[in-house]
């Protein structure tokens, strides 16, 4: 990250030792429980709903959040404090589309987002800033895979590999390390790591690198999960916090959901940059999320 010297020292001591990362992991040859990465995988996928992927069409969200001061003056153009801090967002899982409307002290923001373009409005008027842009595309890739956790990955991770177990806060995770292809944002590759809860099989965290975008590249960050919902066969996470784990190490983001919906039978033809049908436009269900 391009951060002032001053900055990275405040950051630096207020965050500690960065973590290792998901592009550099190492892979451990054999467990004494003999399950491979891929059958880990393959056991989240399936407890998220995965067997039944090809029934889910959209899902529909609508967001509310806190951001954490020293990531908005270290990443302006990622975080874009002063128009995402609502959201209505819509995700269309194949083709995989990702489409929201953003408002907050600012204004307001919409983005489209598929994987040959990216289109980005600032209280109505579309912007051609290539910057803008490439931290738009950034973000909202990164959402897409925040919204379906393991369900946004079976195609786009080829092999996985595992790595040391970890424990948090008491409950033991494994971890599976993979090349996500395309990457996120302008880029053609990344890298993801996915702690899994070894009891629940649900994933609780994904860790991924950033290499899409000039000012992040060499980053990563970790998405934790911090509750879920079942929605038909599908089980899909509802409250997010998001830390910066390098090159420093800082807390950037908490969102939760306040509306969640699927299966509206939404299409490409019902989300562009300029305006959504009124079938896309309804609010998401009202979600009362799960006290922590």
């Amino acid at each position: 990250m391009k951060i002032s010297g001053l900055i990275c020292a405040f950051a630096i001591m207020l965050g500690g030792c960065a973590q290792t990362s998901p592009r550099f992991e190492q892979a451990v040859a054999e467990h004494a429980d003999g399950l491979s990465a891929q059958t880990i995988f393959n056991d989240t996928f399936s407890r998220h709903g995965g067997d039944y992927l090809t029934r889910l069409q959209d899902v529909n969200v609508a967001i509310d959040g806190e951001w954490h001061f020293l990531i908005t003056q270290i990443q302006p153009d990622v975080t874009d404090e002063g128009y995402r801090q609502r959201s209505e967002e819509r995700v269309l899982v194949s083709p995989r589309i990702y489409a929201a409307l953003y408002a907050g002290p600012a204004g307001t923001k919409q983005v489209y987002r598929s994987a040959e373009q990216v289109n980005v409005a600032y209280n109505g008027e579309q912007t051609n800033d290539s910057r803008k842009n490439a931290a738009t595309a950034l973000t909202a890739d990164a959402f897409y895979l925040f919204t379906l956790g393991p369900l946004g990955l079976s195609e786009r991770v080829d092999s996985w590999q595992r790595l040391e177990d970890k424990t948090w806060k008491g409950r033991s995770y494994y971890r599976i390390n993979g090349e996500l292809t395309p990457g996120i944002g302008f880029s053609q590759r990344d890298h993801i790591t996915l702690w899994v809860d070894k009891e629940t099989r649900l994933t609780f965290r994904l860790h991924i690198t950033l290499e899409g975008f000039e000012s992040t590249k060499g980053a990563h960050v970790d998405t934790t999960f911090l509750a879920y919902t079942q929605l038909g066969e599908f089980t899909l996470p509802t409250h997010f916090f998001e830390r910066v784990a390098g090159p420093i190490k800082i807390d950037a983001h908490e969102w939760w959901y306040t509306g969640i919906d699927i299966n509206r039978g939404l299409d490409e033809s019902d989300l562009s940059i300029s305006g959504w049908s009124e079938g896309a436009t309804e609010s998401a269900a009202s979600f009362s999320p799960p006290q922590r």
